[in-house]
C-alpha cells in the first residue's frame, strides 16, 4: 500500500530508471507503473519501489491501483509522447493537486504549451532541448566558457576562467556542492547598443535598412553573377566603338548601345538603317545579348520575391574565415544552440546522417573556407556518432567534438576512453531536470560544469519557503547554489548577480544555478550553518559614527540602535556569518578605518 506524499513514475525505461535512481536521495515513497515488467539496468533499484503496477498508464483503474490520489508528484516518461499527454489528462482528473511532469518531443510542442497554460501544476518537458546548453558549451572553442542566462536586453551571465574574470568589473566566484568555491567565476556581460539605447534615431533606422539591403545583396548567387558586370562593361565599350558615326559622336552611340542591351529591336534598327551590313548584324547581336541579360535579371528578381513570399530559405553564404559549428542530427535543438552561440559570433550549420556519410562530407566541403571550431553529433545512433567523431578527430584535430549518447549512463568513462571527445548523456541531463520539476521547480536549462550536471532553475519565493528571509550569501553558502538574477516584486527589471547582503522577500523571483543535490537540500531544509565571525574594534570620529553604525546594522541584520555599544573602542565579535559576507563586511569597515579580523567559528568553539 502506497503512503501519502509519494512520487509515481510511469514508464521505467532508461529515462525512468535514471529518475528513480535520483529520487532515492529525496527519501520519499516511490511507486511505478509500466506496461510490461521492466528490464532493470540495476537490480537494486527494484527493491526501492514500494508498489509496481503493470498496465496502461492512460487507464484510470491502473492509476488508482498505483495510489494516484495519494501522490504528490507524477512523472509520465513513456517514449511515446502522445501516451504521456493522454495520461496527463487522466492524472489531472484523478488528482488535481499533484505536480505532473510530462515527457514530450518537438512534435507535440504546441499541445504541450496549451496544456501548461490550461492545467495547473503541469510541466511538459522535451529532454532533447534541455541538452542544448551542455552541447553548446562542449562545441564552442573557449574552454570553460558557458552561457548561463540571458535577458531581453541582451545581457548575459557566463562562467569563465579566473584569468578572464579578472578583466571584468562585475563577477563572483562560482559555488559548488557544499558551498565550496570553484576555480571558475560567473560574470555579467553587457548587451549591445540596442540594449543601451532602446529608442532608435532616424540615422540608426537608415543604417538598419542599409544593412538589410546589404544582406539581400550578399544572398545573391555571386559565382553565377560574377560574369555579369565585366560583360556589361565590355559590351558598352564595344558599342561605343561600333556605333559611332564620327569622332566625338559618343552620345548617339551610347543611346544605341543601351537600347540594344535592353532587348529593343525597332528603334536601334531604325537608327542603323543607313549603315552597312556589319553594323546591322552587330546591332541584332547586341539585341539578342540584351534579351539574355534582361531575362537573367528578371529571373533573379522573381526568384528573390517568390523566395520571400513562400518563406523559402536560400542557403546562407558563409564568410571566409568565419567561425562555424556543425550540428549533425538533433534538428530540434539547433535553434537553442544557435541562440547560445550567437553572443560569441559563432554560426551554426546543420547536416544529417539521413543521406549517409555523403551529406556530412558535402557540408564539410562547404565549410572548408571557414574556421570549423566544433561539431555536435546528435543522431539517435550512438555508433554512427562515435564513428563520425573518430573520423573527424583525424581530419580536424583542432575541432572540438561532442557526441550525444541518449541512454548511456557511463558517458564520462566513454569520453575519457575516446580521448578529446565530449560524450553527453541525454538521459542523465534530462533525469536531473525531470526530478527537479517533480518537486515544483521550473528548470530552464541543464549544463555540465566540471563534469557535474547543473540546472538553471527559476524560483518564486513564497512566505513559507525555506529561502524566504535569507540573504543571497546565505542561499549560496548554505545550499551551494549560485544566484544569477534577482527580481523584486512589482519591478519590471531583474538585477544580474545581485549583492550578497540582499535579503529575499515574499514575491521575489530568482534564477539560480544549482545541482540536484542542492535542490534536494532546499527541499529538506538541510542548510549548512555559517562558519565565520568578524572581530572588530571601533572608536570612530563623531562625523563617521553614524556611517559605521549603519554599516554594522546592515551586515548584522540588526537595528542601528542595537549596535551602539559596538563603538566603544573594545573588541567585539559578530555572530557566525558566511565567509563571502564576512569578507565584504571587513572590507567595508576597513574603508571606514575600523580595525577588523576574520576568525573561524568552529575553531573558536573548540578552543
Amino acid at each position: 500500500m502506497i503512503s501519502e506524499g509519494s512520487v509515481l513514475i510511469c514508464g521505467l525505461g532508461a529515462l525512468g530508471q535514471a529518475c528513480l535512481k535520483r529520487l532515492l536521495r529525496f527519501d520519499v515513497p516511490l511507486a511505478a507503473v509500466d506496461l510490461l515488467h521492466p528490464q532493470w539496468r540495476r537490480a537494486e533499484l527494484a527493491g526501492h519501489v514500494s508498489l509496481l503496477v503493470q498496465g496502461d498508464m492512460r487507464k484510470a483503474q491502473v492509476l488508482e491501483k498505483a495510489g494516484i490520489r495519494k501522490c504528490r508528484s507524477v512523472l509520465l516518461l513513456s517514449a511515446d509522447s502522445q501516451v504521456n499527454l493522454e495520461a496527463a489528462l487522466m492524472v489531472r482528473l484523478l488528482n488535481p493537486d499533484a505536480d505532473v511532469v510530462v515527457r514530450s518531443s518537438s512534435g507535440e510542442q504546441a499541445i504541450g504549451q496549451l496544456l501548461e497554460q490550461r492545467l495547473p501544476k503541469v510541466a511538459v518537458v522535451d529532454p532533447l532541448v534541455l541538452t542544448a546548453g551542455a552541447i553548446a558549451s562542449a562545441v564552442q572553442p573557449r574552454e570553460g566558457l558557458i552561457q548561463l542566462d540571458s535577458d531581453t536586453q541582451g545581457d548575459t551571465i557566463s562562467v569563465v576562467s579566473a584569468a578572464e574574470a579578472s578583466r571584468e568589473q562585475t563577477g563572483r566566484r562560482l559555488r559548488q556542492a557544499g558551498g565550496s568555491a570553484a576555480d571558475l567565476w560567473m560574470i555579467r556581460r553587457q548587451g549591445g547598443v540596442a540594449a543601451a539605447q532602446p529608442t532608435q534615431t532616424a540615422q540608426q533606422r537608415l543604417s538598419q535598412h542599409l544593412r538589410g539591403w546589404q544582406r539581400r545583396w550578399r544572398a545573391l548567387p555571386r559565382r553565377q553573377l560574377g560574369w555579369l558586370i565585366p560583360l556589361l562593361l565590355c559590351a558598352v565599350a564595344s558599342g561605343l566603338v561600333l556605333f559611332s558615326e564620327r569622332a566625338g559622336d559618343w552620345r548617339r552611340a551610347l543611346l544605341i548601345t543601351l537600347g540594344l542591351l535592353q532587348g529593343e529591336f525597332v528603334d536601334p534598327v531604325m537608327l542603323l538603317r543607313e549603315r552597312n551590313l556589319w553594323q546591322l548584324v552587330a546591332g541584332l547581336s547586341y539585341a539578342l545579348l540584351g534579351t539574355l541579360i534582361t531575362s537573367a535579371l528578371v529571373a533573379l528578381i522573381l526568384e528573390q520575391l517568390l523566395t520571400e513570399r513562400l518563406g523559402l530559405q536560400r542557403r546562407e553564404r558563409l564568410r571566409v574565415g568565419s567561425r562555424q559549428v556543425l550540428i549533425v542530427g538533433g534538428q530540434d535543438v539547433v535553434e537553442p544552440i544557435r541562440t547560445l552561440l550567437m553572443g560569441e559570433r559563432i554560426g551554426v550549420q546543420t547536416a544529417s546522417f539521413a543521406e549517409g556519410r555523403g551529406g556530412l562530407e558535402s557540408q564539410l566541403e562547404r565549410l572548408k573556407h571557414t574556421k570549423l571550431v566544433g561539431v555536435g553529433l546528435l543522431s539517435d545512433n550512438l555508433l554512427s556518432n562515435v564513428h563520425a567523431a573518430l573520423t573527424l578527430q583525424q581530419s580536424h584535430p583542432s575541432c572540438r567534438l561532442a557526441v550525444l549518447a541518449h541512454a548511456l549512463e557511463a558517458s564520462d568513462q566513454l569520453g575519457r576512453l575516446l580521448g578529446g571527445i565530449s560524450v553527453i548523456s541525454g538521459a542523465d541531463l534530462a533525469a536531473d531536470a525531470l526530478v527537479a520539476t517533480a518537486f515544483g521547480e521550473r528548470v530552464e536549462r541543464v549544463l555540465q560544469i566540471n563534469g557535474e550536471n547543473q540546472l538553471v532553475v527559476r524560483y518564486r519565493v513564497e512566505p513559507n519557503d525555506q529561502l524566504c528571509g535569507l540573504t543571497i550569501a546565505r542561499v549560496e553558502n548554505g545550499y551551494g547554489m549560485n544566484v544569477l538574477r534577482h527580481q523584486r516584486r512589482h519591478r519590471s527589471s531583474a538585477r544580474a548577480i545581485p549583492p550578497l547582503d540582499w535579503a529575499l522577500q515574499p514575491g521575489d523571483e530568482i534564477s539560480v544555478l544549482a545541482s540536484l543535490d542542492s535542490l534536494r537540500r532546499v527541499e529538506c531544509g538541510d542548510c549548512e550553518p555559517p562558519q565565520w565571525c568578524v572581530e572588530l574594534q571601533a572608536n570612530p570620529h563623531p562625523n563617521e559614527r553614524f556611517v559605521v553604525q549603519q554599516c554594522l546594522a546592515r551586515f548584522l541584520n540588526l537595528a542601528p540602535g542595537q549596535v551602539q555599544n559596538w563603538l566603544d573602542g573594545h573588541w567585539h565579535r559578530s555572530q557566525p556569518l558566511d565567509r563571502d559576507l564576512a569578507e565584504l563586511m571587513c572590507q567595508e569597515l576597513q574603508r571606514l578605518r575600523v580595525e577588523t579580523r576574520l576568525s573561524n567559528a568552529a575553531e573558536l568553539s573548540t578552543a
